[in-house]
């Protein structure tokens, strides 16, 4: 009996410690820190970016104007050249002979124009004194107009021959870089052979094709922002061109052509190039942009998590439903549902519920 009474104490005492136990164990609520962003009036932007190939808007491709073995060629594909620097050569020694036999042929042409000459004079001061016969001053006169002639003629040839001679070095018409280059030595070449291919590096040009729903926003003038891959972080400002608004039966896109504003002797006609447009438009009123993950779904609708802020460093979580617009480069648009100084939780919602006590830097 004794024992059975004891028992029955110790059951109710422990039962009591554990009531006690739990009655004084508090539940703490952790109040989280979030991320906010405070609701502004802005404009949305939509930025489009197409590939291209950079070229020069300056090109030319050299060839000689005589004919001939080709001695030297001084340049190769990718090389910069000045304005007036050597391209190729042909074999001169043909041309150099005949410009000899030209200014012998000139020294002759000479002294028969002076000895004409001077016969002429003389037969025109005997004739003025009826010692000479009016055919023979007209003869002499012909004989001297004859040699003048043909040291004319004499005098041309040289020039002509001499230019030809100076043909036989090809140089650069420009400043630019050497694209490709067509000819080896002692090849025979004539006037219609391509030997080179210039472009100018002072202006480079990138052209693109846009597709018929952008074509209406660009127009000429317009600034764009224009990288390339052979250029990893470098970004060059560049201006729309040309803007063609017909395209052919094969494409839907339109040509349009940017150039940079200004050189940068590190890049290379033939280089790939990514052009970037940013179509500014906008936004409709009431509309605010929001990093797209802000925004979540239930059964109830798309909605954002608000933090109102209290009397003291908190704030606590109000479920606000939302309606969206587009979404841009920059975030996605909340046409209706929030306004202007509202504080959008932006991280950390996944663990949020309404009305929950969290830490937010809303000042």
């Amino acid at each position: 009996m004794l024992i059975r009474i004891i028992l029955s104490l110790v059951i109710i005492a422990g039962a009591l410690f554990f009531f006690l136990q739990d009655r004084s164990v508090e539940k703490i609520e952790v109040i989280r820190p979030v991320k906010v962003l405070k609701l502004k009036p802005t404009k949305s932007s939509n930025v489009r970016t197409f590939n291209g190939i950079a070229r020069s808007d300056v090109a030319a491709t050299l060839s000689f104007s005589v004919s001939g073995t080709v001695k030297k060629v001084y340049v190769k594909a990718g090389q910069n050249v000045k304005k007036g620097d050597l391209i190729a050569s042909i074999d001169s020694t043909y041309l150099r002979l005949k410009v000899d036999e030209v200014k012998a042929s000139l020294k002759r042409a000479e002294s028969e124009y002076k000895h004409a000459k001077n016969s002429y004079d003389r037969i025109q001061r005997l004739y003025v004194h009826n010692n000479a016969s009016l055919s023979d001053l007209e003869n002499s006169r012909t004989h001297s107009d004859s040699a003048k002639a043909q040291l004319t003629a004499s005098k041309n040839r040289l020039q002509q021959v001499r230019l030809e001679l100076d043909h036989t070095k090809l140089r650069a018409p420009m400043k630019g870089s050497i694209s490709t280059v067509n000819i080896r030595k002692s090849e025979n070449i004539t006037t219609a052979t391509p030997v080179a291919t210039i472009s100018s590096t002072k202006t480079i040009e990138v052209p693109v094709s846009i597709p018929g729903s952008l074509i209406d926003s660009i127009n000429e003038g317009l600034i764009c922002t224009v990288t390339f891959d052979a250029l990893k972080g470098k970004k060059f400002k560049a201006r729309v061109t040309e803007v063609s608004h017909s395209t052919s039966m094969k494409t839907t896109t339109f040509p349009v052509k940017v150039r940079l504003v200004k050189a940068n002797s590190r890049i290379h006609p033939g280089m790939s190039a990514s052009v970037r447009f940013e179509f500014k438009s906008a936004m409709s009123k009431g509309g605010y942009v929001v990093p797209a993950h802000a925004v979540m779904e239930d059964s109830n609708g798309r909605f954002v998590f608000l933090a109102k802020t209290d009397d003291n460093d908190t704030a606590h979580v109000i479920r606000q439903n939302v309606e969206l617009g587009k979404l841009t480069a920059n975030g996605i648009i909340i046409t209706k549902g929030v306004r202007k100084g509202m504080y959008v939780i932006t991280a950390g919602m996944t663990r949020l519920h309404e009305n929950q006590i969290v830490k937010a830097p809303t000042k």
